[in-house]
């Protein structure tokens, strides 16, 4: 077997269901609030949890983290630096868990006319979804490119691409094939 051939048959997993993907905010009010009520309207969404926002919750975070790295220097593990306690909250958005942590630190956003960049968080949407989300975004002055048509064998035949209050990448894709 070629090279290229065993690495195509080890990668061959079936994926049955994408988890989460956690993204970072600078405000964790106005990000819950976009993605549970702006992309909410398209797709279904809600503010599942929240952790963090108490002086005494940030104080409980930091004494975990402190026993964590001791139970790791105990174990001889090298220490992968400091842990910083941040405030934040899960979003279901449609069926997808967006864990969203405020950040610690300053991240230089892209520029406001920068739509598309990696990374890149996109969201499955049926035609009738897309439709509304161009109505949605401009309704609440979300700036947006598209419906883009996508050639093939790109399986999304359109995408949407914008970004969270946070500068964050988003896209909305309908595909090519819906499967049902």
């Amino acid at each position: 077997m070629a090279a290229s051939e065993a690495t195509r048959t080890a990668s061959a997993v079936t994926i049955y269901e994408f988890d989460h993907s956690t993204t970072r905010v600078d405000d964790l009010v106005l990000g819950e609030r976009f993605y549970s009520q702006v992309l909410g309207e398209i797709l279904g969404g809600y503010v599942e949890d929240r952790s963090g926002l108490s002086t005494d919750e940030l104080l409980r975070f930091k004494r975990l983290i402190s026993v964590m790295e001791e139970r790791e220097r105990r174990a001889g593990n090298v220490s992968t630096g400091p842990r910083v306690p941040a405030p934040h909250s899960t979003v279901v958005v449609g069926n997808a868990i967006v864990p969203m942590f405020l950040l610690t630190e300053h991240v230089q956003e892209p520029p406001p006319e920068q739509l598309r960049g990696t990374p890149r968080m996109a969201f499955g949407v049926t035609p009738a979804q897309m439709e509304k989300a161009v109505e949605v975004l401009r309704r609440n002055k979300v700036a947006f490119e598209g419906p883009v048509d996508q050639p093939p064998p790109c399986p999304a035949a359109q995408s949407l691409y914008f970004k969270d209050p946070s500068g964050n990448f988003l896209e909305l894709t309908c595909p090519r094939n819906p499967v049902g």
